[in-house]
């Protein structure tokens, strides 16, 4: 697996775990700064994104052709 890549939050150097995706744009925020704006980005962002989620990524079985 691939580390993440870091992507830093636009306000402070911090890690970003958010990602806003609005009309005009892209926002990454830390916790502590989505935190701090999340009732103007519930307005503004169209998706919020979780940047430390973590999906199963599905595995391929085999199985018999007759």
């Amino acid at each position: 697996m691939e580390p993440t890549p870091w992507i830093s939050c636009d306000i402070c150097p911090a890690q970003a775990v958010w990602l806003a995706r609005g009309t005009s744009g892209e926002l990454s925020f830390c916790n502590h700064h989505y935190t701090k704006n999340s009732e103007a980005l519930d307005k503004w962002a169209y998706e919020m994104v979780d940047l430390n989620k973590k999906e199963a990524t599905p595995q391929l079985t085999e199985t018999a052709v007759r």
